[in-house]
């Protein structure tokens, strides 16, 4: 994915100091731009999408519109007949409506749905809201009974698996806030069985992120095995679909090969001995799709010396790649031209907050002011998580084609934009 030729930087079979040229001369152009922007290349997003599609035959998809949301990128992933969108909030829908995703082919997950997002997705007839309490399974049934319609729900369960993933994205222990509880379940079924305005359609759980392992998946196969089996007792009728939720891990530090660490033909195997064909099963991939195809591109604005380290401020900052801050995440950190010496960086941005470092102590050849710098795996909870803190406007978006064509899909805000909804009294 990332090589050095005659010390150029080449990113997936593109010499990345022109691929950069290209985009900051559209940027300045058309929109008289300078500054960081991402770049996307859809040859990434073509290979990951077939990655899953022959690693699991047969499975169906839902992509994790959290982890990449911008609309170019999600009418590409639409546009395959096996993925669906899995989206946690109304802007979401809203956004895989308009990217091309059919309403029967979106899923709606979150623990905290608000009566109007409930209300839109019965109105528009969506394939299913993943429940994730008693409490919104009671508000969806009574407000498909308003509207004289029928709710189609899926039970997000509750495994209690542990995988070996970071605290903050581990999400099938009992103790998170996600998902039924095994006391939930039996209930839950009550309620499907005595309401007229509620279907079950699926049985669903997520267990986490950044999941390297295959026997994590196993568990909450067999689990939902289990709770399969006594739904389909308990209703007279078998869930439509099992999902085993998303997860699968991206190794940040890989910088050669297609960044796949992960058994695909074991876990399809092992999934169809324990479900046959007796029922759908469905995937909610995110970061594996979306990390790889994207870099936050960012040029050294000056360097200031240290004892024993070199600063290098840069002019992106934590408000357009806020992971290494919030989640101590590591990001490879590429010069795009590679010097002979070595030094040691901090490597930090422009905001006044001093934990606006991207990366501390970390070694690469010694870099000089303006050279472009690209920060690998940014295509997942990058542009999404952005902020305007600081009152720093959101970066443009750019997509390389397969075609080889420059295309800007997002534009740099502007500064009127950035205050259009304050009022002043």
């Amino acid at each position: 994915m990332f090589s050095y030729q005659n010390n150029q930087l080449i990113w997936h079979g593109h010499d990345t100091a022109t691929l950069l040229a290209r985009a900051a001369k559209e940027l300045a152009e058309k929109h008289h731009y300078t500054g960081p922007f991402w770049v996307y290349q859809e040859a990434l997003l073509s290979e990951r999408v077939k990655l899953l599609e022959q690693g699991l035959p047969g499975c169906k998809f839902y992509f994790s519109v959290k982890s990449q949301s911008n609309l170019s990128l999600l009418s590409l992933i639409a546009a395959h007949e096996r993925f669906g969108a899995d989206v946690v909030s109304g802007g979401e829908l809203y956004r895989a409506l308009k990217a091309g995703f059919a309403p029967g082919k979106i899923v709606f997950a979150g623990v905290g749905k608000s009566e109007a997002e409930i209300a839109v997705g019965l109105d528009l007839g969506i394939r299913s809201f993943h429940v994730e309490s008693i409490a919104e399974l009671s508000d969806i049934a009574r407000i498909a009974a308003e509207k004289s319609v029928v709710g189609s729900v899926s039970f997000r369960l509750n495994p209690d698996v542990e995988v070996d993933t970071h605290r903050h994205i581990t999400t099938g222990k009992e103790e998170n806030k996600f998902g039924l509880s095994e006391a939930d379940f039996a209930e839950a079924l009550k309620i499907v069985k005595a309401s007229p305005s509620l279907r079950l359609v699926g049985l669903q759980a997520h267990i986490g992120s950044q999941i390297f392992d295959v026997g994590p998946y196993l568990k909450t196969a067999e689990y939902l095995r289990q709770k399969f089996n006594i739904a389909s007792e308990a209703l007279g009728a078998k869930p439509e679909y099992v999902s085993l939720g998303g997860g699968f891990g991206v190794n940040y530090q890989q910088l050669e090969g297609n960044a796949v660490n992960f058994d695909f033909a074991a876990l399809a195997k092992a999934v169809q001995g324990i479900f046959a064909s007796e029922t759908e099963i469905h995937f909610e991939p995110g970061r594996f799709i979306s990390a790889p195809l994207g870099i936050l591109a960012s040029q050294v604005r000056h360097l200031k010396q240290r004892t024993g380290k070199i600063i290098a401020i840069i002019d992106a900052a934590m408000n357009d790649l806020i992971r290494p801050m919030l989640y101590e995440a590591y990001h490879p950190i590429l010069p795009v031209q590679r010097r002979e010496k070595k030094l040691v960086y901090d490597i930090v941005g422009p905001v006044c907050e001093s934990t606006d470092t991207f990366a501390h102590a970390r070694e690469l050849t010694e870099l000089a002011e303006k050279d472009w710098l690209a920060i690998g795996y940014a295509g997942a909870y990058g542009s999404v998580m952005s902020s305007t803190f600081n009152s720093r406007l959101l970066i443009p978006e750019v997509l390389l084609t397969e075609k080889g064509e420059i295309r800007i899909i997002r534009k740099p805000q502007t500064l009127e934009q950035l205050l259009a909804n304050e009022v002043v009294n």
